[in-house]
């Protein structure tokens, strides 16, 4: 027979077990959210450099201009692949908690060759810490490429 004191747990087991749970839970949280926000910034700068590959594919096998743009003229709200006669190839949608900064477009020629390889995009995010910012830049026969860090 089962005494009644080995049936179970006591309150006071249960909120010493809840105590602790809420400490190591405190201390996750912030390594956590920075975690989530460093992995915005690479999920971005993956996603622009993709985008940027694609349309420049997009350029040479049309042979004919592809641009990308963003979306209401803030790259963190999306961007667009558009071919010259304005139909859109390709939508991007929004990164709320990163800051894209970049040129006003960029526009690959038939021959796949950038209008301009001097503007690079800058990839941040405020919960991120600086070593995971990233740079997005098109080099002169118009590949991108990722750096780690500001630009």
């Amino acid at each position: 027979m089962v005494s009644a004191r080995a049936r179970g747990f006591t309150v006071v087991e249960v909120l010493v077990v809840m105590a602790v749970f809420a400490i190591v839970a405190g201390l996750a949280g912030p390594a956590l959210s920075e975690m989530v926000a460093n992995q915005q910034v690479r999920a971005a700068a993956y996603d622009l450099h993709a985008a940027l590959t694609i349309a420049r594919s997009e350029a040479l096998t049309r042979n004919s201009a592809v641009t990308v743009a963003p979306v209401g003229g803030d790259w963190a709200r999306g961007w667009s692949l558009t071919e010259a006669g304005g139909t859109v190839l390709r939508r991007q949608n929004a990164y709320p908690r990163v800051s894209l900064s970049g040129p006003s477009q960029v526009i690959f020629s038939g021959d796949g060759r950038p209008d301009s390889t001097a503007t690079p995009f800058g990839i941040t995010s405020s919960g991120a810490s600086a070593t995971s910012y990233r740079c997005v830049r098109l080099r002169l026969a118009g590949r991108p490429a990722i750096d780690k860090g500001a630009c």
